[in-house]
């Protein structure tokens, strides 16, 4: 069953390869909206846009990163949250996720010209990644004995610039990307600071700085080459001989190259999220001990394919937001639980939607519980 519970509607009408939504306020409240979740991207005026359970709004009024562009976010332990991109310069930029406070609300951190403007940036407990203009990965810490500034943690090239990265959760720092020869690397930083670089897959696997996603050392997720979305070992380690990874859809199931999204519920199953070809919003999980072949979440055209989508896990249900056109999305799909029945389940998700005309279509975006 897909529930779509809207506060507008909507008229959809091809034109071309485009599916253009129109929406018209019918001043009814919202069937979903978690105010419990923060997500945040940067519109097409290149400001910085939060949305916490409604419309998104924007945070301050200095220019942020290009529209759309790469967003991460940092929680400290006090609970506030800091967001971070590649600016228009080229370089590291700090925006503040808070209008309140003195002095500036966008800072820069370290040289311009580092990265790729608006490039895929990820963030980590203290740590915040992204591939730079020379195909080198930076991180920077912010931990209070780090070094200033971003720094190269591998040697030139072994990116494609401006490549998507993902953070790998857990206590050393580490970060994953799919290399210029197609290989899926791990970037892990040992015991006495130094950060080594290991394949995490073949050669030729999937598609040079495209889309994968992280949530834990042991779970990682690609997409490959053929469209094909794999969990693999993200440990850093030699690969096995032979290198078995665990195929979540099929052959073509995805755009080459596309976003995922992945989370895992405490103790339990784990939902892998991405656009599909169609424009809707497709899932798959392991709550039965295999994965099986992702089913729609949503309608069709709500969502442009292979763009990103964010997940976070709220309690008893996943929360996801993505940028549609001109239309910022949430969804809330319940934890799945063992099926009675034969695949594929019904997600029961509730999709809801907001107004949102500086949003960038298919534009960068993350959220954080608050």
């Amino acid at each position: 069953m897909i529930q779509i519970r809207a506060g507008y509607r909507r008229a959809a009408v091809a034109v071309g390869a485009t599916l253009i939504l129109t929406v018209a306020p019918i001043g009814t409240s919202p069937a979903y909206a978690d105010n419990q979740v923060e997500a945040f991207t940067i519109g097409t005026n290149h400001y910085l846009y939060k949305s916490t359970g409604g419309a998104p709004a924007m945070v301050h009024g200095e220019r942020v990163a290009p529209p759309g562009g790469g967003v991460a976010v940092i929680r400290s332990g006090s609970g506030s949250v800091t967001a971070f991109a590649i600016g228009t310069n080229g370089g590291l930029v700090i925006s503040r996720t808070l209008p309140a406070g003195p002095g500036p609300a966008v800072t820069i951190d370290g040289p311009s010209a580092l990265a790729p403007p608006g490039a895929p940036i990820a963030a980590a407990g203290s740590d915040v990644f992204f591939v730079g203009r020379n195909g080198a990965v930076f991180n920077r810490s912010y931990l209070s004995s780090a070094p200033a500034g971003p720094r190269p943690i591998t040697v030139a090239g072994v990116a494609p610039p401006g490549a998507v990265v993902a953070a790998i959760p857990g206590t050393t720092p580490g970060v994953a990307f799919v290399g210029t020869d197609g290989a899926l690397r791990v970037v892990r930083q040992n015991g006495t600071g130094t950060w080594t670089t290991a394949p995490a897959s073949p050669p030729n696997f999937a598609t040079p700085g495209g889309g994968l996603a992280a949530i834990s050392a042991v779970a990682g997720f690609v997409t490959g080459l053929d469209g094909r979305i794999w969990q693999v070992r993200l440990t850093g380690g030699p690969l096995p001989d032979p290198w078995q990874p665990v195929a979540v859809a099929g052959t073509g199931a995805a755009p080459a190259g596309a976003h995922l999204a992945a989370a895992q519920f405490s103790g339990g199953p784990t939902v892998v999220m991405f656009a599909g070809h169609d424009g809707a919003v497709r899932a798959t999980s392991n709550v039965a001990g295999t994965w099986h072949e992702p089913t729609a979440a949503t309608a069709s055209g709500v969502v442009m394919p292979g763009k990103p989508v964010a997940t976070t896990i709220h309690g008893d249900h996943l929360h996801g937001d993505w940028c549609g056109n001109s239309l910022a999305w949430q969804i809330r799909i319940p934890k799945p639980i063992p099926p009675t029945g034969p695949y594929p389940e019904p997600w029961d998700a509730v999709t809801y939607s907001f107004q949102a005309p500086n949003i960038q279509a298919g534009g960068h975006i993350v959220n954080v519980l608050r």
